[in-house]
């Protein structure tokens, strides 16, 4: 497993937000400095993150985002998943296109542990434990 731009990218923006207070809305520009991300692709994963109900957006003069939901409620999976990345993914750290249990690479099971972990963190870890 390995994180894609856009998990990598909406858990930074995530993050920042739930490090704001909550009634401050940020615009994307704003978000995009502060969090080193280009503003084109990150409007992007904020559409998509409003669209899967993890933020509440508005346009306009004071305008930007805010989280949906309280911080606590809100799981790193569900932004992971919210962007379309899935820890569960059959990623390969040799690039084997058939790597799996009956023909592992050298470090597939090995892989397997840390992926295991990585989403129970995943599942288990909010915004609020970031904040």
């Amino acid at each position: 497993m390995y994180l894609s731009r856009p998990a990598e990218y909406a858990l930074r923006a995530m993050t920042y937000l739930a490090r704001t207070k909550p009634d401050v809305r940020v615009r994307t520009k704003d978000l995009a400095k502060a969090t080193d991300v280009p503003p084109a692709f990150l409007a992007k994963i904020m559409r998509e993150l409003t669209t899967k109900g993890l933020l509440d957006a508005q346009k306009g003069h004071n305008g930007g985002f805010l989280l949906a939901r309280p911080a606590s409620e809100i799981r790193f999976i569900d932004i992971l998943q919210a962007v379309d990345f899935d820890p569960d993914s059959e990623y390969c750290l040799f690039g084997l296109g058939n790597c799996n249990a009956k023909n592992p690479c050298p470090l597939h099971y090995e892989w397997a542990v840390l992926k295991e972990q990585i989403e129970q963190w995943a599942r288990s870890n909010s915004l609020a434990d970031s904040a």
